[in-house]
């Protein structure tokens, strides 16, 4: 007799409900996934399984439930309507979970349709869905882990409550003095620190504003230089040929003439190096000092000579 009746009251008492602090078990079920790759779905559920984890949940693989299955079973259960309760239920049932979360990735013109829905397992109605439309190929684990960062804490307000207060600061009661303050403590004032005066800087040379003119002519010398080295090397090119095709009236006349052309090419090259180095030495010479650096030319038998005298600056 009173072995029944012991019997009677153990199965009259209510289950325990779930605790506030014990973690959610979930499903992660077979994902909506029309038109997607399949190794698009497979990273898709890992990250899904994984994301879930790093948030607290107890996390059951629908390969792991559905491997000790008979066949007939196993194709039944992945095949369901993801959206009827019955195949929630049938799910959630065969996992021995709380909840099952099915994933979406639908494929359209515009892009992917990607978002977590979660089902309360018992029943097999709808907790919450967060789907983002448009969603390219490769933001596809962005969009799942935003909203599985909308979904989870949801579920978890719907299943255990919502999260405690924050623990209030302790008050002293009425007629506690509070302890005195520290005296404030002396800051030293500011240090003004007073600007230093720039040395003024030195003038501009007054023939610097010139120095592009001997520049100027130093360019154009080198150009009458150039002129005067081809026509030299025509004349070498005449005699060298030997008057094949045209015969050579006075070859001494034409190797006179490539050596004065020679020797005017050198001549201009030098003046035109002169008139650089000047141009550059006004431009460099600061104050007004007079300029310490004279160049200097010279025209010799055979060729020219530059030179410069002095000191630089």
């Amino acid at each position: 007799m009173w072995t029944s009746l012991l019997a009677a009251l153990i199965l009259a008492t209510p289950a325990p409900a779930a605790s506030s602090q014990a973690p959610i078990t979930v499903l992660v079920a077979p994902p909506d996934a029309a038109g997607a790759p399949s190794h698009v779905i497979e990273f898709a559920q890992e990250h899904v399984a994984t994301q879930l984890e790093s948030r607290g949940m107890v996390v059951i693989r629908v390969e792991d439930v559905t491997r000790k299955l008979p066949a007939s079973k196993r194709r039944a259960l992945l095949r369901c309507n993801r959206t009827e309760p019955s195949c929630i239920q049938s799910l959630g049932a065969a996992g021995k979970a709380e909840v099952v979360l099915v994933a979406e990735l639908g494929q359209f013109l515009s892009g992917y349709r990607t978002g977590a829905r979660m089902y309360l397992a018992r029943d097999g109605s709808l907790i919450t869905e967060h789907l983002i439309p448009g969603v390219r190929e490769d933001q596809l684990l962005d969009a799942l882990t935003q909203s599985l960062e909308v979904v989870v804490p949801r579920t978890r307000t719907a299943l255990r409550g919502p999260p405690p207060m924050p623990p209030m600061k302790d008050v002293p009661p009425p007629g506690v003095t509070p302890p005195p303050r520290p005296p404030p403590t002396a800051t030293t004032p500011p240090q003004v620190v007073t600007p230093v005066e720039q040395p003024p800087a030195p003038e501009a040379h007054p023939l610097r504003r010139w120095a592009w003119l001997p520049a100027a002519g130093g360019v154009a010398l080198a150009g009458v230089g150039t002129l005067f080295y081809l026509q030299a090397g025509d004349k070498y090119d005449e005699l060298d040929k030997g008057g094949t095709d045209v015969p050579i009236s006075d070859p001494d006349d034409v190797a006179s003439s490539g050596r004065r052309a020679q020797t005017l090419s050198r001549v201009a090259f030098g003046l035109a190096g002169v008139g650089l180095v000047t141009g550059a030495v006004m431009y460099l010479l600061p104050g007004d000092a007079p300029p310490k650096v004279q160049p200097s030319a010279a025209v010799v038998p055979g060729g020219g000579m530059v030179g410069l005298s002095g000191t630089w600056p």
